[in-house]
């Protein structure tokens, strides 16, 4: 009888030990599957098309791939970035992305978005380095009916306005013209993106109840006498001077900047680029518009939201920053608040990005 106890125990004991191993192997299999698929989740390669090499786009991609970090946490996304050049064409980079079936093509400046836009209405396409998507993308054009534009593309097509916000430009005007009565603005006719940024301050202008006159200055043709004519007469009719973000102006600036300090004038830029021929400027981080735009790639590949249900954002306030020139306020005797910084000593030791912000990655 006792032998017959210990006999069933020890099968019992037996079956437990074979149920115990078929269950950890399982374990194992399913671990092993999981690691399995985890690892082998598909690439997702991302073409950019930059319109050139400079340090405008170069920062607007470093943006773009530190939010491309922070949202795809499967860190499975590479970036084939090419810059266009005279030998290597932005239609001919989208068309080598279009060919290689990319799924999203990230366009830097006109002529990339121009490029992608042209050659595919089905891979989306987001785009960064482009002020006036309505004018580029030959929108339906609302400025004119006084109605605001709501961002949508209705097509394959998203993006970052860099547009500065010409609200802040306006007030920035104001605190370096305390006496302001009247603005002078000054640009190329032939510069789209000047008309576009003028359209948008006069009309704060006019809601304000300040005065402006525009003085056109025909590039490249237009001779230095010619310049310093049009610029005093300028600066006789005006209280302040307003030269445009990215305008081509930039080769007329130094003899602008002198007839102006000639008349005690005050000078406005819209960017830093200008800005160091300007009493003020206006710095907007080119990182901040490719971060934002990795987050409306992130919604179009993983959320799976259609580009043309994807409004087209506007450069983002809280990354701003006021500029002033030592040189030329030294010369005007002016003087400002805490909330304006030294150009040259900003530009020296503001690091990129360090005004974005980023989501926390998930662990």
């Amino acid at each position: 009888m006792k032998i017959r106890r210990i006999a069933i125990v020890s099968v019992c004991v037996i079956c437990l030990i074979f149920t115990l191993c078929a269950c950890q192997k399982k374990e194992s299999t399913n671990n092993t599957t999981n690691a399995t698929a985890e690892a082998t989740k598909p690439t997702i390669n991302i073409g950019v098309c930059a319109s050139d090499n400079g340090e405008y786009f170069n920062q607007i991609i470093q943006g773009f791939n530190a939010g491309i970090t922070d949202y795809f946490t499967d860190n499975n996304v590479v970036l084939n970035v090419v810059s266009a050049d005279e030998g290597n064409t932005t239609d001919t980079i989208c068309s080598g992305f279009i060919s290689s079936n990319v799924p999203l093509i990230f366009a830097l400046g006109e002529n990339a978005l121009v490029s992608a836009h042209n050659q595919t209405t089905t891979i989306p396409i987001v785009s960064c380095g482009v002020m006036d998507y309505e004018r580029v993308l030959n929108l339906p054009q609302t400025r004119q009916e006084n109605s605001t534009w709501d961002g949508l593309t209705k097509m394959n097509i998203t993006g970052v306005s860099s547009l500065p916000n010409m609200s802040d430009i306006l007030s920035m005007m104001i605190e370096a013209t305390p006496d302001i009565a009247s603005v002078g603005i000054l640009f190329n006719p032939d510069d789209a993106d000047s008309i576009y940024q003028n359209q948008i301050l006069e009309k704060y202008l006019d809601q304000a109840g300040i005065a402006w006159k525009e003085y056109e200055f025909y590039s490249p043709d237009i001779s230095n006498s010619t310049v310093r004519e049009i610029a005093g007469l300028a600066c006789r009719e005006s209280s302040v001077l307003y030269i445009p973000a990215e305008s081509s102006l930039n080769q007329h600036q130094d003899i602008i900047k002198n007839v102006a300090l000639e008349y005690s004038i005050p000078t406005v830029g819209g960017d830093e680029y200008i800005g160091n021929r300007t009493l003020v400027s206006m710095y907007n981080d080119p990182f901040d518009q490719g971060y934002e735009a990795a987050k409306s790639a992130y919604d179009i590949l993983i959320s799976d939201k259609n580009p043309d249900s994807i409004a087209v954002k506007q450069c983002n306030t809280e990354t701003e920053q006021k500029l002033f020139d030592r040189e030329i306020s030294d010369k005007l005797d002016r003087h400002f608040p805490k909330s304006f910084k030294e150009r040259e000593d900003f530009l020296a030791t503001y690091k990129i990005g360090s005004k974005t912000t980023r989501v926390e990655k998930e662990q």
